[in-house]
């Protein structure tokens, strides 16, 4: 496996674990609240869990059909989304 499709599979493993922290944490804020905004961000929370999900199953399974030209912007894509996903825990939290 190429270190770059290595990088991005770790890197989207990182984004499913902070998605899972998320996802508890705005259900236990939906639990006391009930709040209409929370219910959208959990929601919006369990979709981007079910695609990097699929996207590290993608990388693990399908990267021999991944042009190897992708591999640093797949990195990029995932690295921005572990710093979002980072700074909406942050205030979260």
């Amino acid at each position: 496996m190429n270190q770059y499709i290595l990088a991005a599979t770790l890197i989207a493993t990182v984004n499913v674990i902070l998605l899972l922290g998320l996802i508890y944490l705005y259900a236990l804020i939906l639990l006391k609240t009930r709040a209409s905004y929370t219910t959208g961000l959990l929601i919006f929370s369990i979709m981007l869990l079910v695609q990097n999900a699929v996207t590290v199953y993608g990388y693990a399974e399908l990267s021999n059909f991944i042009a190897a030209g992708f591999y640093p912007y797949l990195v990029g894509v995932a690295i921005c989304e572990c710093v979002g996903l980072l700074a909406l825990l942050r205030v979260t939290v």
